[in-house]
Parts: C-alpha cells; structure tokens; sequence
C-alpha cells in the first residue's frame, strides 16, 4: 500500500508497513480493503474472526459475496455512490457468514493517492446484530410497557427525585383533568390537588426515596382543586438504577371510591340493623317481662274487684241505715264525710284495677263510624272543668267521620285532656283539633300548663312511669298501646312553663270510608 501511495523514504517505508501490519494484526475494528472491482485485497484479523473464515478463504474474494441475497442490489448502487460523490457511507446490511446471516453497519470510505486518483474503498464492519436485538427488545418491552399504561383502568405514573411526573398513563390525566399526558410532565401534585393531599403525598414519596422502602396499598383521601372527594388505595416503590441509588418512584393507584361508598353504606345499614336488633331484643325483654306482669295483674284484678263491689255496697247500706236513726245532723254529717271518703278512694282503686286489666288483657279494635266531634263533645261533659281553663275545639272543614274503636278512643282522649286540666292548676287553655294532612288523620290535644322536664319526654309512654304522686303510670302507656292498635303512632312535644301538646297520628287508609 506504501508504494501505491507513492514514494516516500526508506525509513518511513519500513514504519508504515509496520504500523499497517500491526493494524491488520491487533485492530479489535473489522477493517476490509477493496480494489475498484469489490474485491477483497486486505482486511484485519477481527474481520476474519467475524465473518469466521480463514485468510485464504477470505482474500480475493468479491465483497458481494458475503452479503445476503436481497442485499445485493442494494450494494451497487451504494458503492458507485460512494465513488462518485467521494464522500463516505454509511449503511446497514444483511450480510451471511457460515450459513448464518448477522446484521452489520457498514462504513466505506476511499483511499487516494496524491493526485486524487480513488485506488482503494476501505470499509468498517461493525456487527450489530445483538444491538439490534437488544434495541428491538427494548423497543417491544417500551410498547408493552405503553400498551399496559394505556390499556389498565388504575392511574400509573412516574416521578423524579422531586417528585415531578415523568411519565403518567392516560387514565391518571384524566384523573387530573388533562386532555394529553404529557401535559403532566414537569409538573407536581400541588398542581392538581389540594394543599393537604399534596403534602402528605409528597412527604410519602420523599421518605421512599430517602430509605428506599415502598409504601404498599395505602389508603388515601384525594381532594381535587375544585373540592372533589376521591378514595385511592395507593402502592409507590422505588426506582433503583444499576448503581443502587433511587432515582425516582413509580406508583400505581386505584379508585374505590365507590367501594368506599358502599363500604361505609353497608357500615351504616349494620350499625342500624346493630340498634333494630338491640331495640327489638329490649321490647322482646320488656314484653316477656310485661306479660309476666299481665299474668300476674289479672289474677290480682280479678281477685280485688269483688272485695271493692262488697266495699262500695256496704257504705251504700250504711248511708241508709244512717238515715232514719235519731242520731243529731252534725254527727249524720261526719258520718257521711267518711262514708263519701270511702266511696272516693273505692273509685279511685277501681280506675286503678281497670287500668291494670285494660293494659294486661289482649284486645282487638272494633270499628265503628263516629263523629268526632261529637265523640270530644261526650267526654267533656263528663269532666267538672274549672271555670279559669277555656277549652277551644277546632275541627277542620269537611273533616270526615272516623272509623275507629270509640272506647278505646274515648279512652284515649279523656287521659289526655284529664292531663291537660291536671296541668292548670292556675289556670290557662286547652286546644284540641283534628284534620287531615299528608294522607294521615291527625288528632291533638295542647295546654299552656306547666309542661314537662326534657329527661322525662322519652319515659313518658312507658309503663309505670309517672310523674303524679298518685297514680299507676299506665295511663299513657295505654293511650299509646290503642292508637298503635289503630295502626297510628302517638308523639309528646313539651316545653316547661309553657305547656304540652300530644299528636295522634292515623292513616287515613282504613279509617276513613271512600
């Protein structure tokens, strides 16, 4: 090659010749040197070792040779390129050796003399078969990798050591209000979300990259900019590069809100089947234990009402006998006093034993069509009203006739208005009305009386509850069993020192014909 290139002294000679064997010998490039025609004049020894042939096998022979069948028009055209524009290539080829095709990049320069004159085309193999399967391999896991962010319904996303996003999937910009996720690139949580969630979750991701520890289904209450509640569980983990050291995190993040939602409806029908049940089992109790006390008060009703009949009787025949004997009328008096005495306290035992049988006995409503107002009218005729209580009676216009059990409502409305007059004492108003609203018949009977204490309201249908000195605590406790065998429901509001008033609810349905 030294003498192709044209003269040059001894020495130099020797020097390049050196220097050009040592090139062929030691260059780790695969270097080939062509004539004009293609041929193989020289080459390196790593170019024997990558086309794996011997020396005699390989020099002499066209170049074309050992490229692949549907290179070879591309070649030609590429050389006589090369030649005529004299500036380098670059391409890449199929080329075979052995039987086996590799892909290689080629690079092809030309060798000139003095003049200019082309006398050599050098080329440069470089073997890029594993490169190309690496960069394939890695373009298809990238498309996979792309395919999964975009095909996966959770919000994938990565993020630097600053806990700026890198790359996020399109669910989680949707989820942030961008059209494209590159938008998010760049950008940080407090750009999307409240202050609060911001912090914490960077406080999260900081600490991940600090000590390297993921964090693993993390619930987490996401409020937007615009006060938007979500629910997440989220995992974030690490970015560990060869070296070991954190360069960032990836994160993946569900929603469950509306698992949430669920969750905390089914906690909340829970608790309330928790208290239905606890309500239940105490009325269970309480009426096991108030048919204990039925029994028990139906032996002690039948056994006290004969001995009161024998009482009142009794007094009956000595007021009689009283009478014709010579005895002075201021003696007659006092006798009688305590005659009239006995009677009181025998009619009051009697109210007493027909509460205790009417609240312990099993009864059943019989319907009858009343006139209500005219039914009020009845009982307050029986009631000595004191002339400083003004009872007022409002019945709504066209108010219909009522089908209900008239003594057990007549029943119901005498304890009610004898409460009413009993808290007066100084006097004051007693309102009753009745009409209809929203499908139901409601009945009320209000006072301006003394009212009652707050910590009782709740205690008042029970029975046995009282708040009289005397009396068997049954009397409400009765109202409330007949309106509720009417299908209705009985209600207390009650201010004290300003007064009480009970609702009496029923449906309209059943109560009132047509």
């Amino acid at each position: 090659m030294a003498s192709e290139y044209g003269n040059v002294g001894g020495e130099n000679v020797r020097l390049f010749e050196e220097l050009f064997r040592t090139l062929i010998a030691f260059s780790p490039v695969p270097i080939i040197f062509l004539d004009m025609r293609g041929n193989i004049i020289e080459c390196t020894n790593s170019a024997l070792k990558l086309f794996k042939v011997d020396r005699r096998d390989f020099i002499g022979k066209n170049f074309l040779e050992f490229f692949h069948e549907d290179e070879k028009e591309r070649v030609m055209p590429s050389m006589e390129m090369l030649v005529k524009m004299d500036k380098p290539t670059s391409e890449t080829f199929i080329l075979k050796r052995e039987g086996e095709n590799f892909e290689a990049e080629i690079y092809a320069n030309t060798f000139k003399d003095r003049e200019g004159n082309i006398l050599q085309i050098i080329v440069t193999v470089v073997d890029v078969t594993e490169r190309r399967r690496l960069e394939r391999e890695l373009y298809r896991e990238k498309e996979f990798l792309n395919i999964l962010m975009e095909a996966v319904p959770d919000a994938i996303y990565f993020k630097d050591t600053q806990s700026r996003f890198t790359k996020v999937n399109r669910a989680h910009a949707e989820r942030m209000g961008l059209k494209d996720p590159a938008e998010a690139v760049g950008k940080t949580d407090f750009d999307f979300y409240s202050e609060e969630f911001a912090r914490e979750a960077f406080e999260d991701e900081q600490c991940i990259i600090r000590e390297g520890k993921p964090i693993i289904n993390k619930v987490e209450r996401v409020v937007g900019k615009d006060g938007r509640v979500r629910w997440v569980t989220a995992t974030k983990m690490p970015i560990i590069d060869r070296t070991g050291k954190v360069v960032g995190i990836v994160g993946i993040s569900r929603d469950i809100t509306e698992i949430k939602r669920m969750q905390d409806m089914l906690k909340e029908y829970n608790e309330r089947l928790e208290k239905i049940v606890e309500e239940k089992t105490r009325a269970l109790l309480e009426a096991e234990r108030l048919a204990a006390i039925g029994e028990v008060v139906s032996m002690i009703v039948h056994d006290l009402r004969s001995p009161l009949q024998v009482i009142l009787y009794k007094t009956f025949l000595l007021k009689e006998k009283l009478k014709p004997l010579p005895i002075p009328s201021y003696e007659k008096g006092g006798f009688k006093e305590i005659l009239d005495s006995i009677n009181e306290q025998v009619e009051y035992m009697n109210k007493m034993v027909s509460d205790f049988k009417d609240y312990a006995r099993s009864m059943k409503p019989e319907y009858i069509e009343i006139d209500f107002k005219k039914l009020v009218d009845e009982i307050l005729t029986t009631f000595i009203i004191p002339e400083d209580i003004k009872v007022e009676v409002s019945i709504q216009e066209g108010f219909p006739k009522l089908q209900i059990d008239p003594l057990m409502m007549r029943r119901v409305l005498s304890n009610l208005i004898s409460n009413a007059i009993d808290a007066l004492p100084n006097g004051g108003n007693i309102f009753i009305s009745a009409r209809i609203e929203d499908e139901e018949i409601v009945l009320s009977v209000e006072d301006t009386g003394v009212g009652i204490a707050e910590e009782n309201l709740g205690r008042l249908f029970k029975p046995f509850f009282t708040t009289k000195e005397r009396g068997t605590g049954l009397g409400l406790a009765i109202c409330k069993r007949f309106v509720e065998l009417h299908g209705g429901h009985i209600f207390v509001e009650s201010k004290v020192g300003r007064g009480t008033k009970f609702t009496i609810r029923l449906p309209v349905e059943g109560h009132v014909k047509g």
